[in-house]
């Protein structure tokens, strides 16, 4: 009994003619196809080898996932009942996977090149390269250091040519102002074949066995990433038609126009700051002014209070006066109070103390606290 995956069975049967899969499989060609049939693999048709015979081109019909996961397990000879997978079932029909580029084979030879292939390749953690500093933050996989490491001493050179130089952090610096560079390469899904162990942890307890695994696509981009919202391009990466080494003179001109976008930005923004700061500074001085004359008019207005008071005042002690009889019974002691009076009318009228004068700044800023603003 031979227990498969149905992509790789799919796989098998659209590569091989059907007596040879019966070979490597050890199952009557009948038996493989009722299987396929059971487990909706599609089968080429019994013209298709022939046609491939005479150079037509082979097209290989999808493996549909709408009734049976990607790798569902089948077995070859005592075939069990196919698990239904529900959750995708609900979920619809998956997206076709990414193609898979296939990392182009170069050579290094340039002595910076070389260096940066060391870099990269300490960097490795996992078949994967992440490099965090320098000239450019890098996120490959380990088959595409080579190509990575000319691409980045044809960029180091570049950048010495226009007398630009790697910042402090990561990035380049470009007129004073610092843009970051980043070389990455994308994922792709590849159908995940499982291992003896998956296969035993399915039978066991049914665990599920994943369908597809995330490999690198061998698709690089060059990247500007701070430069987000500025209007200018901000990816270059490989195409159907083009590689990024075809690019880099577009990059470099990218990268100038991101500076000059980010200089821009930060003019802006040192404009923006400065008005609000001379606004904060109007609005400061307005308001001490405002504290200024409100301490000065509280202080106007208590004066002409006790000014119109005391006049009032003067009035009643004249109305006294007018009516005191000389020699009567009481005349001291009117005398006295008429006497007491005009010495407190004095002391409340302000005037009788000479003209006023205008409260100083620091003076009236000091007594703000006894003036509220209500």
């Amino acid at each position: 009994m031979t227990t498969i995956s149905r992509a790789a069975l799919h796989n098998l049967v659209w590569t091989k003619r059907m007596e040879e899969v019966s070979d490597d499989l050890g199952a009557p060609a009948g038996s493989i196809s009722a299987i396929c049939r059971e487990n909706d693999i599609p089968v080429p048709p019994p013209h298709y080898w022939r046609m491939v015979a005479d150079g037509s081109p082979a097209k290989q019909r999808a493996l549909p996932t709408n009734k049976f996961r990607r790798n569902q397990l089948v077995q070859i000879g005592g075939q069990v009942d196919p698990v239904l997978n529900l959750e995708r079932l609900s979920a619809g029909p998956i997206a076709d996977d990414k193609p898979v580029h296939i990392a182009v084979q170069v050579e290094v030879t340039n002595p910076l090149a070389i260096a940066t292939q060391k870099d990269l390749k300490r960097s490795l953690v996992a078949g994967d390269v992440h490099l965090r500093s320098g000239l450019i933050r890098v996120d490959i996989g380990r088959d595409s250091i080579p190509r990575a490491a000319n691409l980045i001493a044809r960029l180091k050179a570049a950048i010495a040519q226009r007398s630009w130089s790697v910042a402090v952090d990561t990035g380049v610096t470009v007129d004073d102002e610092r843009v970051e560079l980043q070389l990455s390469e994308g994922y792709a899904l590849s159908p995940h074949t499982p291992t003896a162990a998956e296969i035993r942890d399915y039978r066991s307890y049914g665990r599920a066995i994943p369908e597809h695994d995330r490999i690198r696509s061998g698709y690089l981009q060059l990247s500007i990433t701070n430069a987000t919202y500025l209007g200018v391009r901000q990816k270059w990466a490989d195409g159907k038609r083009q590689r990024i080494e075809d690019v880099l003179t577009s990059f470099l001109e990218g990268i100038d126009r991101a500076a000059a976008a980010l200089k821009q930005r930060r003019v802006d923004r040192e404009e923006r700051e400065r008005q609000w700061a001379e606004e904060r500074r109007r609005r400061e001085e307005q308001e001490r002014l405002d504290v200024i004359d409100r301490v000065r008019g509280a202080l106007f207005k208590q004066q002409a209070a006790a000014h119109q008071e005391a006049r009032q005042l003067r009035a009643y002690i004249d109305a006294i006066k007018s009516r005191l009889v000389r020699g009567s019974e009481h005349e001291a002691e009117i005398q006295e109070w008429i006497a007491w009076a005009e010495d407190y009318v004095g002391r409340m009228d302000p005037l009788t103390r000479g003209l006023p004068i205008l409260l100083s700044e620091e003076d009236a800023l000091r007594s703000r606290w006894q003036y509220p603003d209500r």
